[in-house]
């Protein structure tokens, strides 16, 4: 089987894609993964075939690190030509051969691409976003609706895709051929499937979605063996007891360094050390003081095994791999589907109530001691979450559905 993977965005993006090239690759498959060329090394030191695509929105948008809210508008206001050239690299793709294309929604090409080529699309999903249900509301809806209106919340999904879709649809006709009308992201991916890359331990199916959606459980790589520790900060993990890590990924805010000070005097009025990742810029600290160590990044899957917990935005990335590391989380939620993973970690009583509205030392010391009192449960739920393999389930249903439609 020859599966065309093409996804877009920052690694939280590539990294589970590369997961699952990995493991199409393994099956016996010929896998080739699309994505950002910033990633090329990272993809060819696991040995999958890459396609690199055009990253000039991942520039900009380090170009505006730590600037602030105005400054990430600002950027985004410049995307429209970048785009064009984003799916112009994807549709050089529909050149080659691929049995079944498996495409992240940011991508917005990738369902076309299927199409030109005559092959199933499958859409990998990291959160939900395309299957309607009852249960619960849309993640990317800005607010909380009533129960009786959860499955009209999933509107939303199709206004999200508005801004670009005539774009999209003069791409499709120039660069790929395709007459007759664009059809919606949404109405394709309800037609083609979906693979849901999270754990059910975590987030399980609802009853009104059907089993060929059941979530496979996390596309998790395997440790990077090869990564070595700056020596500063592998000693002040020596020098002490597990220290909490703060980090927001790439979370921006309009005050990043009252941010910092907030959150290092919440460490000091907890009495414990910490670990700030300053990221994209949510977090900007002044000079280091005692026991506390700042650090640009460095892998979640070698950190958070080091930590008491995990202070963070709850993106379903760093969700992730708390979970795996088995480490109580304190979520202070920023956009997006951050409030919705924040409050499903309080519902499986591995994080304490989200951290919403004004930030205060106060709040944030007590939320790392109550949080302190989870991680028994927080070491629970990671081995039902290690006995999982998600990647294999997902590959087996690629293989199925790929059977399928031929």
């Amino acid at each position: 089987m020859r599966p065309l993977l093409i996804t877009v965005g920052s690694r939280g993006d590539v990294q589970p894609y590369l997961a699952l090239a990995r493991g199409l690759l393994a099956a016996g498959h010929r896998p080739l993964l699309a994505a950002p060329r910033r990633f090329e090394a990272l993809v060819a030191g696991h040995g999958v075939e890459f396609a690199p695509l055009n990253d000039e929105m991942l520039t900009l948008r380090d170009s505006a690190k730590g600037q602030g809210v105005r400054a990430a508008i600002t950027a985004a206001r410049s995307v429209k030509p970048m785009l064009r050239r984003l799916l112009d690299d994807q549709a050089t793709l529909a050149a080659g051969r691929a049995d079944v294309v498996i495409h992240h929604p940011k991508s917005l090409g990738g369902p076309y691409i299927a199409e030109k080529l005559g092959v199933p699309a499958v859409a990998g999903l990291l959160l939900p976003l395309y299957l309607p249900t009852s249960a619960f509301s849309s993640p990317i809806l800005p607010v909380r609706v009533p129960r009786a209106l959860n499955r009209a919340s999933w509107r939303i999904t199709s206004a999200v895709e508005l801004p670009y879709r005539s774009a999209v649809r003069a791409w499709r006709s120039a660069a790929l051929g395709l007459e007759g009308g664009l059809r919606t992201v949404t109405s394709l991916v309800a037609e083609g499937g979906v693979l849901h890359a999270w754990s059910p331990h975590v987030l399980p199916a609802p009853d009104d979605w059907p089993a060929a959606a059941h979530p496979t459980g996390f596309w998790t790589l395997p440790p990077d063996d090869g990564w070595t520790p700056p020596e500063r900060l592998a000693r002040f993990l020596d020098e002490g007891e597990p220290p909490v890590y703060v980090g927001f990924g790439s979370s921006v805010g309009d005050a990043p360094e009252a941010l910092a000070a907030t959150v290092v005097e919440a460490v000091r009025l907890s009495g414990r050390r910490a670990v700030l990742a300053t990221g994209w810029g949510a977090l900007r600290p002044g000079a280091e003081t005692d026991g506390v160590m700042v650090i640009e990044e460095a892998p979640h899957d070698w950190l958070l095994p080091r930590v008491a917990a995990a202070v963070h935005h709850g993106g379903v990335g760093t969700v992730a791999a708390a979970v795996r590391a088995g480490v109580p989380q304190i979520v202070r939620p920023f956009m997006g589907d951050q409030p919705f993973w924040a409050a499903r970690l309080h519902r499986l009583g591995v994080a304490p109530a989200p951290l919403a509205g004004r930030l205060t030392a106060e709040h944030l010391a007590a939320a790392i001691e109550s949080a302190a009192r989870l991680a028994p449960a927080a070491r629970v739920l990671a081995g039902r979450v290690a006995a999982e393999d998600g990647v294999a389930t997902a590959v087996a249903r690629i293989a199925e559905h790929a059977a399928s439609h031929t």
